[in-house]
């Protein structure tokens, strides 16, 4: 049984298909959990495990371990970029289906710049700020930009008035707000023309982060319970004319957790950042408890 160690930073989940299996833990086991070959076995030239079963050599095939990506950044960590985080606790540990999510700018200099009920707030990279170090990062710019990035969020920031604490409204003028008139404001590509709409942006750039991070954060509360996860991986159907919308492909489970995001044009009707959404709207995606 996996100790409830509290863990903020990656926690290396590892991964390796053995049989008809993938197996997610923390670390390497000695034998498969699902047909008890010593995993420690010689592999030939084709990547061929073989071991004794019932006095025959038996070859299952085999792949070498690998880490899962760790989803989550330090935002200090990347300038000029947009970063994105639970309003309260951390990605692994606190947050679920009802999380509400924040989302801030980074300077050049690695500073962190956010708007909320407190107004607009600088934190310095040399603060290092604890509630910023398990981010995602949304999206991002080219160092040729760095300078027009600073120079145009110092002109966002100067309308002080605009984003006081007295103009904060928690659903209308809030921190996506500010990201998204910064963003207008840029004139960089992609970014700033999906900047135009809420529901754009959210779909272009949120969504997919936070699918991402669902995933992984289901699969290391699985490993965190258990200490071990082993996938059953579905047979692949022959092709056919809709074997590409074929359900439960190998693919789709490539980290033994489903994709389960839904996205709704009405999702952000409000302008506020909910993460995991409530019952009244479609979520971002589902945490499995």
């Amino acid at each position: 049984m996996a100790t409830a160690t509290t863990i903020t930073s990656d926690p290396g989940i590892l991964c390796f298909h053995h049989c008809t299996v993938k197996v997610f833990c923390f670390t390497l086991p000695h034998t498969c959990p699902h047909c008890n070959a010593q995993l420690d076995a010689d592999v030939d030239a084709d990547g061929q495990t073989t071991h004794t079963t019932a006095g025959r050599r038996v070859a299952t095939t085999r792949l070498l371990p690998f880490r899962l990506p760790y989803p989550f950044v330090r935002a200090t960590q990347h300038p000029c970029a947009i970063v994105l985080r639970p309003s309260t606790g951390d990605f692994l540990n606190d947050y679920n289906n009802s999380t509400d999510l924040h989302i801030a700018v980074t300077t050049s200099a690695g500073d962190i710049v956010e708007f909320d009920r407190y107004g607009l707030q600088r934190h310095r990279r040399d603060d290092n700020p604890h509630e910023w170090s398990q981010s995602l990062l949304v999206g991002d710019v080219p160092e040729p930009w760095y300078d027009y990035w600073d120079d145009v969020l110092e002109q966002i920031c100067s309308q002080s008035w605009q984003w006081s604490i007295a103009c904060y409204e928690e659903s209308t003028h809030n921190c996506y707000a500010f990201v998204l008139a910064f963003l207008q404001a840029l004139g960089h590509a992609q970014l700033s023309e999906a900047a135009h709409s809420k529901t754009s942006f959210c779909e272009k750039y949120i969504v997919p982060r936070t699918t991402t991070a669902g995933k992984y954060i289901s699969l290391y509360r699985k490993l965190r319970q258990s200490g071990m996860y082993v996938h059953r991986q579905q047979t692949r159907m022959k092709s056919s004319p809709d074997s590409s919308n074929s359900v439960g492909s190998d693919d789709d489970v490539c980290d033994g957790i489903r994709n389960s995001t839904k996205v709704s044009i009405n999702a952000f009707t409000n302008n506020s950042i909910k993460g995991m959404g409530s019952r009244s709207r479609h979520k971002l995606c589902t945490i499995e408890e």
